[in-house]
């Protein structure tokens, strides 16, 4: 079988990181962190290649949108992380109402 190239490697990573960030926008974790290992696996593979220094360079734009693509999915993992820990705050505070309501029934 033929070896895959590391530009191959590194369009699909690309690829592979549009797909997660489409994922991200629709709040499908569990998909964007499926292709996430993919991805890893990927890039292992990538920075395996025994002269991969010396074609770092010719990777850099591809590796760059990456880097782009990335940044914009962690700011929409970062609101999510905000939101259901308001959402958890939120039922935090209506069980502790629940709580105090027993308690002043009882009485």
């Amino acid at each position: 079988m033929p070896e895959i190239s590391p530009q191959s490697h590194a369009q699909y990573i690309l690829r592979i990181s549009h797909e997660m960030y489409r994922h991200a926008k629709q709040g499908d974790w569990n998909a964007f962190t499926e292709l996430e290992t993919t991805r890893r696996q990927t890039i292992d593979a990538l920075f395996a290649y025994p002269d991969i220094d010396a074609i770092l360079e010719e990777l850099a734009v591809t590796l760059r949108q990456v880097v782009a693509i990335d940044n914009k999915s962690i700011a929409l993992g970062q609101r999510e992380k905000q939101r259901l820990g308001l959402e958890m705050r939120g039922l935090k505070q209506h069980r502790q109402a629940a709580q105090v309501y027993q308690l002043v029934s009882m009485n």
